[in-house]
């Protein structure tokens, strides 16, 4: 197998994982791409539909950014550039939440 075989068996081997500000929602991608979103007991109880919303939108973003950074870190792995793969930094929303990366 070479190099370049290597390279697309590692990109899609990626397993990334996001948890939301709160700490109430994880989201993980799995290497076929499926999502399993795990929601904390309580969340739904303690938390408007916004809270809700929120906790799961900076989850996924997490995740989009944790799969970014190690699919970035492979170009760099194997080419030593990472030309063409830019960080995913989420911008802040209107009510001011950030996905930690």
């Amino acid at each position: 197998m070479g190099k370049l075989e290597r390279y697309f068996d590692d990109v899609a081997r990626i397993r990334a994982e996001g948890v939301s500000t709160n700490g109430w929602v994880t989201v993980v991608r799995g290497h076929d791409g499926d999502l399993k979103v795990d929601i904390r007991p309580g969340m739904l109880r303690r938390c408007s539909p916004d809270e809700v919303a929120s906790e799961i939108r900076t989850a996924l973003l997490a995740a989009v950014a944790d799969h970014r950074r190690q699919y970035r870190q492979l170009r760099v792995d194997y080419f030593r550039s990472p030309m063409g793969v830019e960080l995913f930094t989420p911008a802040e929303s209107p009510h001011g939440e950030r996905s930690r990366p």
